[in-house]
């Protein structure tokens, strides 16, 4: 499996939901958000990177990528490592046990996030919930009386 599989799985996945493909990006352009995930690769392996976030089209972007990001993983540490192992291509997981692990974490965990983010309300009741607001840019802070 490569970058490119890789890729293709989250075109599968969300191209049906509304999202078009942009190079190494997958987009969706809404009135008042628009949602982007990005594969990154890592700059010391052959390890990859599911970042996910949104733009709110009422701030300013100020040199960011998204207002609000964060990456595929888990809380538990076990689900996180399983995670890290799929998007690591140098390990000895077999391409069909990676794509089934991959699209099952991505349906199961991912698929249900994006979809319940559909507007700044849904972002700011998001923020809420959080522990700490530490990753979150300040414009977005002002922007919410956060």
């Amino acid at each position: 499996m490569n970058k490119q599989d890789l890729l293709n799985v989250l075109a599968d996945i969300f191209i049906p939901l509304g999202f078009k493909k942009k190079g190494n990006y997958l987009v969706k352009n809404e009135q008042s958000i628009n949602t982007i995930l990005h594969l990154q690769k890592s700059q010391f392996s052959e390890s990859f990177y599911l970042n996910y976030g949104y733009i709110m089209n009422s701030i300013p972007l100020d040199g960011l990528t998204m207002h609000v990001s964060s990456g595929l993983g888990s809380s538990n540490a076990l689900e996180n490592q399983k995670i890290k192992e799929m998007l690591n291509l140098e390990n000895r997981m077999t391409d069909s046990e990676r794509e089934h692990g991959f699209r099952k974490v991505i349906l199961d965990n991912l698929v249900p996030k994006i979809e319940s983010i559909n507007s700044e309300e849904d972002i700011f009741n998001d923020l809420k919930k959080r522990s700490t607001l530490n990753d979150i840019p300040l414009i977005v802070k002002e922007h919410f009386g956060l």
